[in-house]
């Protein structure tokens, strides 16, 4: 974890950068492509790994984590004989070690066939619904996102711009609006900044579910007569790529 060129961020009640240290000392994380030596068993790489970070575990400890993770009848193998997907959840063991309240994976499903993502997958909602572990991760495998998360943050050019429950936001993306003149409804929807993007007869507009009501009573006091509106249904792929849109426009 570097420390931030400026502002501030809070790690449950740390605020940080002040209290980073401490921060730390709750968090565990994996990088994108997990690094062990190969010719060392996943339990020697976990008591190195270990002490490079200034603290000892035992092997009770190494055994209880590579149990969480599925990799117990292999912990004393060799990583070099180890899948992709093994060093995965070998890399969430060390992750585990300390403890954390919170673990953070980079790309955790990267470069894993099928099989290995579905195993992954099911193991983070293990690590969450089971043991109770706040997981944050990234990822551009939206698809997975969805199956996984219940709560996501957009990030488009480096800021934040939505953080929202997944379910609210799925449900609550996109509408189809036909109205006329149309010239007019384009009009309001630009003045009240909101995204929009036009298929065919209709405008596909982006917004919450509980301003219909307040948008239909203001295109009916400027004479737009709406013929059809009606929620879409969306992937997460569609939602955030409409919400990315939006954004730039």
């Amino acid at each position: 974890m570097v420390r931030p060129s400026r502002g501030t961020f809070q790690v449950f009640n740390y605020l940080c950068p002040a209290h980073l240290n401490q921060a730390k000392q709750v968090m565990g994380g994996v990088i994108d492509i997990p690094s062990f030596y190969d010719n060392l068993s996943g339990r020697e790489n976990l008591h190195l790994l270990a002490s490079l970070s200034n603290f000892r575990v035992s092997n009770s400890e190494i055994e209880s984590v590579s149990s969480m993770v599925g990799i117990e009848t292999i912990i004393n193998k060799p990583v070099g004989f180890y899948s992709n997907g093994q060093k995965r959840r070998l890399s969430i063991a060390q992750a585990l070690l300390p403890r954390p309240k919170i673990i953070i994976l980079d790309e955790p499903t990267s470069g894993l066939d099928p099989q290995g993502v579905k195993s992954i997958r099911n193991l983070i909602l293990q690590l969450n619904q089971e043991h109770g572990l706040t997981v944050f991760f990234s990822s551009h495998l939206l698809s997975e996102v969805q199956k996984i998360c219940n709560r996501i943050s957009i990030i488009n050019k480096g800021k934040i711009i939505k953080t929202v429950d997944v379910k609210d936001f799925l449900f609550d993306s996109l509408f189809s609006i036909q109205a006329t003149p149309v010239e007019a409804l384009l009009s309001f929807l630009k003045e009240k900044n909101i995204p929009y993007r036009t298929q065919e007869k209709y405008i596909l507009v982006h917004f919450e579910g509980n301003q219909i009501p307040e948008i239909i009573q203001e295109l009916t006091k400027r004479n737009i007569l709406i013929y059809e509106i009606f929620r879409h249904q969306l992937s997460l792929e569609e939602a955030f790529l409409a919400t990315i849109e939006g954004d730039d426009q």
